[in-house]
């Protein structure tokens, strides 16, 4: 990726970015297809498909999705896995519930996140609706007389506090998310290693 700067800078300067551009395009044009087809094929991908459900647990691209998708037969459980250039399905009872087992812990993680989500979602909602509040009593403050000014200044100070008051509550909300985002890290790593396990 190339990254342009808007800097002060002499003619010098910018040619020397342009033919650096250049060279990159050129490095990235020369890349192998077969290379990248290569790095493709021993990429660990999987799709795991609840019985009954149209949710998945997954790690892999769109095609591998896709492709999976063309494997389940209705709705049944069923797990992908592609791993250095072979394809995998499998349907086995026991070896799908531990699998699903294994990803409980970071699904149930990642419904406390998207919890968490909603309720910054909603305080932002509040925090917006303020600001309008806030907006609208600038305007008639401009052209208010000096009394009527004031008791808006005194209303725009109250609703000032109130938006504090939501800004401290969003940053605790973002301090519990940010710790549930390292602790669902954690879970993934752990998932991952019990997982690969699992396959061997």
């Amino acid at each position: 990726m190339i990254a342009f700067l808007a800097l002060p800078s002499s003619r010098r300067h910018g040619l020397t970015l342009a033919l650096l551009a250049a060279l990159c395009g050129l490095v990235a044009l020369s890349a192998p297809p077969a290379a990248a087809a290569a790095q493709s094929s021993e990429r660990f991908s999987y799709i795991l498909f609840g019985q009954g459900s149209r949710d998945t647990t997954m790690s892999g691209s769109t095609d591998d999705l896709r492709h999976a998708r063309t494997l389940r037969r209705g709705a049944e459980a069923l797990l992908y896995v592609r791993q250095g250039g072979a394809t995998y399905v499998i349907r086995d009872a026991g070896t799908l519930r531990r699998a699903q087992e294994i990803f409980a812990p970071q699904q149930a993680m990642g419904a406390r996140q998207a919890e968490l989500g909603s309720r910054q979602a909603a305080l932002g909602g509040r925090q917006a609706a303020l600001g309008a509040d806030q907006a609208r009593l600038a305007t008639r403050q401009a052209g208010a007389s000096p009394a009527r000014a004031a008791e808006l200044a005194r209303q725009q100070d109250a609703l000032g506090r109130q938006q504090d008051a939501l800004g401290r509550q969003q940053d605790a909300l973002g301090r519990r998310q940010s710790a549930l985002g390292r602790e669902q890290s954690r879970l993934a790593r752990e998932a991952d290693a019990s997982f690969r396990a699992l396959l061997a």
